[in-house]
């Protein structure tokens, strides 16, 4: 129950589903800036809403996953990591949706759209630079935003998620390449033939360290789904504006797709060509 005061006396307020959830401050959230109002803009509006608040819990989630993979404590990494891959499979399924609209339907409102972009998702860029896909070029869409631009900066300069997990991996007693432990974080990840190797390794040999190999396999899931909401966002870009440059002044559909190819976990991908292969 809640309290509040109402001339001068103690008000009890029964807390409900509607108070809780804060549903009616939910539901006037969706503005629509089309006059006079294209039907489909609520669409765009709810799917967009909803997807920023799957990434504030995929950014939760993903907090508390850092803590239990720094402790080593493989079994709760694997429970949080079930949750965090269902959610970007919502999100695949969600950005999907968008492909409902017909160029004409989206072309109806797009224009009051200018100069905003998915770029300016913050959440979205704080996802991708938490997992280690980073670069200062995507700073420049929070100009306006130093706050924000500053908390991504900060983010730039710490061990990504996957740092921590060869860290994490050195500490058990998997030897990773210091070039790569001791690696300036700023930097984009570079792929090292050492750390594939170590990885195939666990593969080849887990003994009592198979809870690792169940680890790699659910964190490839969960890259996987990243890959996938990826390319289902470039398809759906390609089936609503074609190559018409994106609302914020990117080349839109071919920005997106050199980028389609950055993965958050690159070796568990390369060692798949080791296992089984010539000797390494």
């Amino acid at each position: 129950m809640s309290y509040e005061t109402s001339k001068d006396k103690l008000v009890m307020s029964e807390l409900n589903y509607g108070s809780y959830l804060r549903i009616p401050e939910l539901l006037s959230l969706q503005q629509l800036l089309s006059n006079p109002a294209h039907h489909d803009e609520m669409f765009f509006i709810i799917v967009h809403q909803t997807a920023e608040l799957w990434f504030k819990d995929l950014l939760h989630e993903t907090g508390s996953f850092v803590k239990t993979l720094e402790q080593g404590v493989v079994s709760q990494s694997l429970k949080l990591l079930k949750r965090m891959t269902a959610i970007l499979d919502l999100q695949v399924k969600q950005i999907n949706m968008l492909a409902t609209l017909t160029p004409v339907e989206f072309a109806g409102f797009r224009d009051h759209l200018r100069p905003a972009s998915g770029f300016q998702s913050f959440q979205f860029r704080k996802i991708e630079f938490s997992f280690g896909v980073r670069h200062p070029f995507f700073l420049k869409f929070f100009a306006s935003q130093p706050e924000l631009a500053e908390q991504l900066a900060s983010i730039m300069a710490k061990p990504s998620v996957y740092d921590i997990l060869l860290k994490t991996l050195h500490t058990n007693g998997f030897s990773m390449p210091s070039a790569v432990l001791n690696r300036d974080f700023s930097e984009e990840y570079v792929s090292h033939p050492d750390v594939a190797k170590a990885l195939a390794t666990v593969y080849e040999q887990p003994g009592d360290s198979y809870h690792w190999v169940l680890l790699f396999e659910a964190l490839l899931d969960f890259d996987e789904k990243y890959l996938q909401w990826k390319n289902t966002h470039i398809l759906m870009v390609a089936r609503t504006i074609g190559a018409q440059p994106g609302t914020g002044g990117s080349s839109g559909l071919e920005f997106l797709r050199g980028r389609a190819h950055l993965r958050f976990f690159p070796e568990l991908w390369d060692l798949r060509s080791l296992i089984g292969g010539s000797p390494h």
